[in-house]
């Protein structure tokens, strides 16, 4: 069937948002506290990251734009490197890119829900969501994009109510925001980051993650010339500034030895800023919030999976459209992958495992860039800002961040590498069967 172009610019940017906005904001500073402890520190490290992904940002909307079909870094790769290429990123999407994310944010809600109703369980609460929201999304396109619109617009709201309330009641935790010698001494070693400061970076690269969300329904986007390369470039924007404003709230409302090393650093500074009952009410919303996140996850991951498993035979069963162009049995098979890894893996290495391994992916999306022009010239739409600056940094800092997380994350880093590797399984299969 052909591709049905119904998703507008502000469903896309909303999107993009709401595969941004969840997990990563609301839990990895408690993780980053263990490593570093100034407050200018902290928050560059999120303005770091939000750099890396607006330059990442750029060239993801230029290659959109010239390869405007569903499918992500599995269309992309394949068409600019090789097809066995396209299917380790393909594999990489399906599962660490959505399947695995959904999986945290399912954990990471059953932990600020267990917060509010200590009595209820969170990986329970985690798999009914999951199930829930694959039922919206198999069931009515209109419907999960009216939900995803309203959802995002709430979770944004919710923000901007921490950032004022947070900005009102001023620096409670008295912690130094300025750029004394000792917070420079944790950012950098000599001329260059950290290590402690690079896997922090890892940590802020997943929450940053999805900021090319919209690169995987492209084939579905009115107007993607236009309004591809808009949504991403607005969508990162509005993030980044949310971003740095939330972690400067929860850092100068709370105090750092209540929020080291915990998941729901947003219920933490709910009950600071606003008192245990209100605080508690608080955590509430932010759990119902975090399925915004999910569902977009949901909605955006099923169609990179129909677009891959569409060129394997004995896998197309899967891949089929329903009367409403919904790839309803990819849905129903991210879901599954997502519940298994829900139940196997911890919430911390999860997320290391995830945002390692994508950042391998949109490493080499973005070098592709350079390939693209060279074999096509400028392109006639959107050109990407900056070029060729702005993919060159985002080549530079993503390797050197994933050089310090192989040293001193080996594990996760060698399931990454594994994870790339189990998708040319795909590629042989598709390859055997049109014996080339």
């Amino acid at each position: 069937m052909s591709e049905t172009r119904n998703i507008d610019i502000w469903s896309a940017t909303s999107m993009v948002v709401a595969n941004m906005v969840g997990t990563g904001v609301f839990t990895s500073l408690g993780y980053q506290l263990f490593d570093t402890q100034s407050g200018f520190a902290l928050l560059m490290i999120w303005i770091a990251g939000g750099l890396i992904a607006l330059t990442g940002a750029f060239s993801y909307a230029e290659i959109a734009g010239r390869l405007s079909k569903d499918g992500g870094e599995f269309h992309f790769l394949s068409e600019i490197f090789h097809p066995a290429l396209g299917y380790m990123a393909g594999f990489v999407s399906t599962t660490v890119g959505f399947a695995a994310p959904v999986a945290g944010a399912a954990l990471a809600l059953g932990a600020y829900l267990q917060g509010v109703i200590p009595a209820v369980s969170g990986p329970l609460i985690g798999v009914l969501v999951i199930i829930g929201l694959s039922l919206l999304h198999a069931r009515s396109l209109s419907i999960g994009l009216l939900f995803q619109r309203i959802s995002t617009l709430a979770k944004v709201l919710l923000m901007l109510v921490f950032i004022f309330s947070g900005w009102y009641l001023g620096n409670k935790s008295n912690i130094d925001f300025s750029p004394n010698t000792a917070a420079l001494n944790e950012i950098f070693d000599g001329f260059w980051f950290k290590a402690s400061f690079s896997v922090s970076l890892v940590w802020v690269s997943f929450a940053y993650s999805g900021w090319n969300a919209a690169a995987y329904i492209a084939g579905s986007i009115e107007n993607p010339r236009r309004n591809l390369s808009r949504s991403i470039l607005l969508g990162t924007l509005v993030v980044m500034v949310l971003y740095a404003a939330l972690n400067w709230v929860f850092l100068s409302s709370t105090p750092i030895e209540l929020l080291k090393g915990k998941k729901e650093v947003g219920l933490i500074a709910a009950q600071q800023i606003w008192g245990p009952n209100w605080g508690i009410f608080m955590g509430g919303v932010i759990s119902i919030l975090l399925v915004s996140t999910i569902s977009s996850m949901i909605f955006t991951g099923p169609r990179v999976l129909k677009t891959m498993l569409e060129k394997v035979p004995q896998l197309r069963y899967w891949s089929e459209l329903n009367s409403q162009q919904i790839p309803m049995r990819s849905i129903w098979l991210q879901a599954v992958v997502s519940i298994v890894l829900l139940h196997l893996m911890d919430f911390e290495s999860l997320i290391y495992y995830v945002a390692f391994t994508l950042s391998l992916f949109t490493f080499l999306t973005v070098l592709g860039l350079f390939v693209l022009r060279f074999k096509q010239g400028k392109p006639s739409g959107y050109n990407a800002w900056g070029y060729p600056l702005t993919p060159l940094v985002f080549l530079i800092m993503t390797a050197s961040v994933c050089a310090f997380f192989v040293q001193m994350k080996p594990f996760e880093s060698l399931m990454g590498f594994a994870t790339g590797i189990v998708g040319l399984v795909f590629w042989f299969m598709s390859r055997s069967q049109r014996h080339i």
